[in-house]
């Protein structure tokens, strides 16, 4: 894998999940309600939102040292979500259900380092 590749790699599956929880966490959190918010939160919530834990100097220089990529896929993560908004917008089920489907059936199928050789 080039450095270029390895770089990308890191930004979608570890440095943008770090920068989303660190988000998400916090739109709820700032919210007038989000106290209350919090105190409904379950696990899903839990495990979700976990990183946003994580030791806030580190992320600040991984994030900035990896700029480029994670920018692109905030960007790529950004178009997913216009189309999940898009389809409720526009109260198109069918469409709606598909997308969640795709993203469900590849979850269910993928398996964690499967395309690591031994």
């Amino acid at each position: 894998m080039t450095p270029e590749n390895h770089d990308a790699a890191f930004a979608a599956v570890s440095h943008l999940p770090h920068l989303l929880a660190f988000a998400y966490f916090s739109a709820v959190h700032k919210q007038p309600a989000g106290k209350d918010f919090l105190s409904l939160a379950g696990p899903g919530f839990r495990d979700f939102t976990r990183i946003a834990a994580s030791d806030p100097a580190v992320w600040r220089d991984i994030l900035l040292s990896n700029r480029e990529e994670i920018l692109k896929q905030s960007m790529r993560f950004r178009h997913t979500l216009d189309a999940l908004e898009h389809v409720m917008k526009s109260g198109n089920t069918e469409a709606l259900e598909g997308l969640i489907r795709n993203a469900s059936e590849t979850r269910a199928a993928w398996q964690m380092n499967s395309g690591k050789k031994s």
